[in-house]
């Protein structure tokens, strides 16, 4: 029994942790610069997604409350409505299949901190 507890403290201090260490779109907005080729996590409700299955390519927008950010995943596998906790590296300006992407979040494609 002490054990199982002590797994369950553990377990919930790094739940706590991981949750603690999400920044906020809006501070990634207000300061885009100081977050370029940094890797964050965001979460939040994907409000929007963009597909283009010819060429594999498939982005959506996260939207935490404070703010709105696109997201390029590993896969397409989120829809509208989705609530989403994603990892990744911030990028300013970047341009995917012609469509320019003021800043966006390209998704790690290693596991989270």
């Amino acid at each position: 029994m002490k054990k199982s507890a002590l797994i369950f403290v553990l377990l919930s201090a790094i739940s706590l942790w991981y949750c603690a260490s999400t920044v906020q779109i809006s501070d990634i907005r207000n300061a885009p610069n100081q977050y370029h080729n940094k890797r964050v996590t965001l979460s939040g409700t994907v409000d929007e997604t963009i597909t283009l299955p010819i060429l594999g390519v498939g982005v959506y927008q996260l939207n935490d409350g404070s703010g709105t950010i696109w997201v390029k995943p590993k896969e397409m596998t989120v829809s509208k409505g989705d609530q989403v906790m994603v990892t990744g590296t911030i990028k300013v300006g970047i341009t995917i299949s012609g469509r320019s992407f003021g800043l966006i979040l390209i998704e790690s494609k290693e596991e989270p901190y």
